[in-house]
């Protein structure tokens, strides 16, 4: 306001004016006439206090201060008026005018922010409104106060033509705009098979390819033509039984092949099927059953699990399928009938079942075939329980478009699968993701991730693309309503913005509207609404609240999702949390409500609230506050909070269950009465214990429980303590299980802290070590691995050396080394390489070797026929082909070089045996059949990382391995033991060539590296944490990749090469302290210390955060330097002289090497610039 209140003040120069704060409220205004007078009448009573000086208010009032903002209000509003009529009146122009001897020129100064966050200045001259808005460049770009402007001058307009129309109706959005958010953004319609059905796409597929590969579970494996015959003998069965279109049969079995097989015969037979999860609590079942009243269920009376009492018939699935036709199945189901119902978490405590149409999954499916290639499905890991709509892509996009289902009970046993190395395609939920990154359990044939269900951080996304095969990273949402998936977004590798959730899919609209149903500008969040060929013919039985959820908006059927979002201006979509009480925790959607309700229906408990809240470590979970009925000193807290729990467990799945409870006398209310939840108390975790604590007495227990302590961010854990009961989870025993391999070298499973969740239990295996818990890299004897399959011999057949052979065998070729090898034979001799790889067909096998070969640049078309796909298993019997396949390759090939092996320096034998193991004893078998062929095997220089090798000071390339490695490192374990067999095949008078490199670097002239090996990552490990290790030792293990490809090759050619080894590191050694003092000279601020110091700033940080590229590598740094790791020297001289004659010299580890590593490394992304 002016400040001048009084009349004497008129004619005063000065600063008057005061600010005056006022609160308008909008809602439950009419019409703007209205709101304008309800405005005004503010005003006038605002104005009774307008020269209480603002100052004095602020100082009363001690809000929080920063000199950033102004206290109190943080957007102003000014009105000035100028009367330029009195201008004009008295025959001064309008730039300037006289008041006795003073003469006033117009000064317009340049705009500067001030101390609010947004002011908007208008000022009247004559009659005429102009405006201005000055606004903090910290919070607002200019393109959003652009667009502010806009909307502004759009509502002024739609004022001005109708005053009278509700203030909720009045416009925002520009002609323009409105076209871009409803039309342009949402113009995704494309064509698709509207006029099939799921089960016909895979139909349809079957006679494509029957002979591949489908679903996979274990060693269990069903091929498309399998898979159709054992589904339509049971779909026949099932019509017998009177199934026919929109009947309901419900499916309980557990996770196996047999599962599939029910699930495609209830389609074919024309019903729907309805998800029963077996790990479900029976009452929840029960409801199931009653709600959607099932005409039949399919079970497996071989499982442990029992239905609740039912009349529902029951069927055998494993009793029904056996004497029926195998042909294809007839019925009368078209597009329009429902394909599946899930049931999902309700807020009036029972679960409400989703329908689902055939014609909307077709959709979704049609859309994964065109963003997702033929390489990408080739292997999709199907983790998800068919209870959730995930499990609708993970089984049914592979199956309709030739790819393979991977069957899997949790995603976190992915590298306990068989078929681990087989899976291209991870659909997960973040914070599973991190587990598998932190545990380095994502398999090398990923090339794409989708994450969905949680939130999703932009560390992840840049974590996941640094895996080395991991080419695409989608961020995907959609509610179960909408068939799985809504909107995708590829995220941006070495991008630093948020994640978003993209744009619709195929088919699909997503509209962003206000609480009155009208469209949001850009930036503005508001309700995301979903329409389409996605959404779901509404909720089973339950019409009243299927009319609530999805509504009639211009002419377009929508789903109110309850999500918070806004359109970016990029038209990307920013998902900004929920509306409601809905969370999701660990990817489980889960109704606050229904968790209450259930609560509230225990006689025991009177009131009941349920919060997400996050412990110490940022883990979230379920916390219920409870006020019971009535308090019984009898009966301890402890003993009332675990009968709470039992009755939750018979109601609801594990994921719903709070981990933490707490009891009050009553709940704290808000002045309106309702309950006030920021007031609730953080919860006592040892009240919600059920066993009273004790001390762990032995060293195993006192260990175990610091480590419990650690990952959960508690301060004590007892020895009857249950995991699960203190918060934990299947992500955070995942924790555990690698610190405990740290502390104990002993390999725990996930299902062995499921099955003894207690530090008693836990520690009593570990102890044990002789249950299945054991790790089985702890090999008394590796020695007794050593075992070559006697079939595999030199037959008195007669070897004829071939100096040029048509015919090579590569494994390996699309791993680091072996893409380099490729390369050189494919430049060196004119013949055929075929290539062991991993595919579904020879198409895609060439795909995946082609893409290997042009992320290095090595790609050559030229060449490019002489390259054929080998499609294949390295840990499979017979190289993964049949034994024709295998024949007729022996018969082929006139040279092996076998590079192929799985490298991973945390993995225990036990896990990498099969890759490199039992996969070199299977190339053994295939040079030993037909035909005699020379092996050339590559091993590594780590075969010789045992004490027993302390004493010598020189390893020669001749020394026998007369000790096993004993550092715990499974992959020199694995490799020991496959040279092992390498040389027992040499005494059985095969012909073999050994090859020990050393730690493969990059390229020494395009620098192309492996960013996920340890040198580099020890690159960016030490310049993260700031810090090298002062090492006195040189580094002459390091060869650059294309010496070792050249050199391999080079010998390889020489006859007189077999039989022997060669060692391949670098003869021109470096100091280590030397090697960092050139990292230090790219700008990086980095200290050097003492190893041990070093070692104890790398684990305090990575306690703190995994962000460091060392942290999954921890186990590896040992308490003290590893055994002559500053003396020890490797011998080259069988080497040297088989390269004498080629003039090929092992680049010196130098700066001028080092510094075209570090350009890749920043082009690559791998490291930021220094600061």
């Amino acid at each position: 306001v002016t400040g001048r209140s009084r009349s004497e003040f008129n004619s005063i120069f000065g600063h008057f004016v005061n600010m005056l704060p006022m609160r308008s409220t909008i809602k439950g205004a009419g019409s703007f006439t209205e709101l304008l007078t309800q405005v005004q009448q503010t005003v006038l009573e605002a104005l009774d206090h307008q020269d209480f000086p603002f100052a004095l208010m602020v100082e009363r009032l001690h809000p929080q201060r920063d000199s950033s903002y102004s206290p109190i209000i943080q957007t102003n509003f000014m009105l000035q008026s100028f009367e330029q009529a009195y201008l004009l009146a008295s025959g001064q122009d309008e730039t300037s005018f006289s008041w006795g001897d003073l003469k006033f020129i117009p000064y317009n100064p340049v705009l500067f922010e001030g101390q609010s966050d947004l002011d908007l200045e208008m000022s009247e001259i004559n009659s005429k409104l102009t405006g201005a808005f000055k606004y903090n460049t910290d919070l607002f770009e200019q393109s959003t106060i652009e667009r502010m402007l806009s909307h502004f001058q759009a509502l002024l307009e739609g004022i001005v033509a109708d005053p009278q129309q509700p203030v909720s109706r009045l416009p925002l959005l520009t002609v323009a705009e409105r076209q871009q958010l409803l039309v342009d953004w949402n113009d995704t319609a494309v064509g698709y098979p509207d006029d099939k059905c799921i089960h016909q796409l895979f139909e349809e597929q079957v006679d494509k390819t029957p002979d591949a590969v489908a679903v996979v579970f274990e060693q269990q494996k069903l091929t498309y033509s399998q898979l159709n015959s054992k589904a339509n003998q049971l779909a026949h069965y099932l019509q017998g039984l009177g199934v026919k279109a929109e009947t309901l049969v419900g499916i309980c079995v557990e996770r196996s092949v047999e599962m599939v097989v029910g699930l495609l015969a209830i389609l074919k037979a024309g019903g729907a099927y309805v998800a029963l999860d077996p790990n479900y609590p029976a009452a929840r079942l029960a409801q199931i059953l009653e709600d959607g009243e099932l005409e039949l269920v399919l079970t497996d009376s071989n499982s442990p699990f029992q239905l609740p009492e039912t009349k529902t018939p029951v069927v055998d699935i494993k009793k029904a399928n056996t004497v029926e036709r195998q042909t294809n199945v007839v019925s009368n189901v078209n597009p329009q009938n429902l394909a599946y119902v899930l049931y999902t978490s309700g807020s009036t405590g029972r679960p409400k079942g989703v329908a689902i149409e055939h014609r909307s999954p077709v959709s979704l499916l049609h859309w994964a075939r065109e963003v997702y290639s033929q390489e990408e499905l080739s292997g999709v890991l199907a983790s998800t329980s068919i209870c959730f709509d995930l499990s609708v892509f993970e089984l049914f996009v592979p199956l309709s478009w030739g790819g393979k289902v991977i069957l899997a009970e949790n995603a976190l046993h992915l590298p306990e699968l068989p078929a681990a190395g087989e899976v291209s395609l991870i659909n997960t939920v973040p914070s599973a993701a991190r587990e598998l990154i932190r545990s380095q359990s994502i398999p090398s044939g990923v090339k794409t991730v989708n994450l969905a269900g949680e939130p999703l951080e932009n560390q992840l996304v840049q974590k996941l693309y640094e895996q080395a095969t991991i080419k695409a990273v989608y961020n995907l949402y959609g509610p179960s309503e909408d068939t799985t998936y809504s909107t995708y977004g590829l995220m941006e590798k070495g991008g630093r913005a948020a994640p978003t959730i993209g744009r619709p899919i195929s088919n699909t609209q997503v509209y962003i509207l206000d609480s009155k149903n009208q469209p949001v500008p850009i930036g503005v969040a508001g309700e995301l609404h979903i329409g389409g060929e996605g959404l779901a013919r509404g909720y089973l039985n339950k019409a009243e609240l299927t009319t609530e959820k999805f509504i009639f908006w211009n002419g377009k059927r929508l789903y109110k999702t309850g999500d918070l979002a806004r359109y970016q201006r990029n038209g990307q979509i920013q998902f900004l949390g929920r509306l409601d009480h809905q969370v999701k925790i660990r990817g489980y959607r889960i109704e606050i409500g229904e968790i209450q309700a259930i609560l509230n229906e225990f006689p025991l408990v009177k009131e009941t609230v349920v919060l997400a809240r996050e412990d110490n470590s940022g883990n979230k979970g379920l916390v219920a506050y409870l006020v019971l009925e009535s308090e019984t000193p009898e009966v301890s807290e402890t003993e009332q909070i675990d009968k709470v729990k039992q009755y939750l467990k018979e109601q609801l799945p594990e994921y719903m269950i709070p981990s933490r409870f707490v009891l009050l006398s009553k709940l704290p209310l808000t002045p309106n009465g309702k309950v006030d939840r920021k007031a609730l108390p953080a919860p006592d975790l040892f009240s919600s214990l059920s066993t009273e604590y004790v001390a762990p007495e032995t060293e195993t227990q006192k260990t175990l429980a610091e480590i419990w302590q650690e990952v959960l961010g508690i301060e004590k854990v007892g020895t009857h303590d249950n995991f699960f009961e203190l918060g934990g989870h299947s992500l955070l025993a995942i924790q555990v299980i690698s610190r405990v391999r740290a502390a104990f070298s002993i390999e725990l499973k996930l299902r062995d802290i499921f099955e003894s969740p207690t530090v008693a239990g836990v520690a009593q295996a570990i102890d044990q070590g002789n249950n299945d818990t054991q790790v089985t890299n702890q090999v008394k004897d590796l020695r007794a691995e050593v075992i070559l399959d006697s079939k595999i011999q030199n037959q008195s057949v007669a070897f004829k050396y071939i100096s040029e052979p048509k015919n090579i065998f590569l494994t390996g070729a699309t791993g680091f080394l072996g893409v380099y090898l490729l390369s050189e034979l494919l430049e060196q001799t004119k013949g055929n390489i075929y290539c062991l790889v991993r595919a579904t067909s020879s198409e895609q096998g060439k795909q995946r070797l082609q893409s290997s070969l042009e992320s290095y640049s090595l790609w050559n078309e030229s060449k490019s026929s002489r390259i054929i796909p080998v499609i294949g298993e390295l840990s499979a019997p017979l190289l993964g082909l049949d034994e024709p396949q295998f024949n007729h390759l022996a018969s082929q090939v006139d040279v092996i070089y076998h590079n192929g092996a799985w490298v991973n320096f945390v993995y225990s034998y036990s896990v990498l045996k099969p890759a490199n193991v039992l996969g070199t004893q299977e190339v053994l078998r295939l040079a030993s059949q037909t035909k005699i062929k020379p092996v050339h095997f590559i091993s590594t220089i780590s075969v010789f990382s045992s004490s027993g090798y302390s004493d010598k000071q020189v390893i020669f390339e001749s020394d026998s391995l007369d000790y096993s490695p004993d550092n715990d490192d499974g992959y020199a374990e694995s490799k020991w033991v496959a040279e092992k067999l390498v040389m027992e095949a040499r005494d059985r008078r095969l012909p073999v060539c050994i090859y020990r490199p050393g730690r493969i670097t990059g390229h020494s002239q395009t620098g192309f590296c492996n960013t996920e090996d340890l040198f580099s990552r020890m690159i960016k490990g030490c310049i993260q944490l700031g810090a090298v290790p002062n090492l006195e030792g040189v580094f002459s293990g390091i060869v650059p990749v294309d010496y070792v490809s050249k050199a391999i090759f080079n010998i390889s050619q020489q006859k007189e090469s077999l039989g022997k080894a060669f060692h391949m590191v670098n003869p021109n050694d470096i100091y280590v302290n030397e090697a960092f003092n050139m990292i230090r000279s790219w700008g990086y601020p980095i200290e050097q210390m003492d190893y041990e110091k070093w070692r104890t700033k790398l684990i305090c940080q990575a306690e703190n955060s995994n962000e460091n590229a060392l942290y999954p590598l921890l186990s590896l740094f040992s308490e003290e330097l590893p055994v002559n790791a500053e003396k020890q020297r490797y011998d080259c001289t069988n080497t040297i002289h088989g390269l004498a004659d080629t003039g090929l010299v092992c680049p010196s580890i130098d700066s001028k090497l080092l510094n075209t590593y570090y350009s890749y490394f920043r082009s690559s992304g791998l490291l930021n610039a220094p600061q």
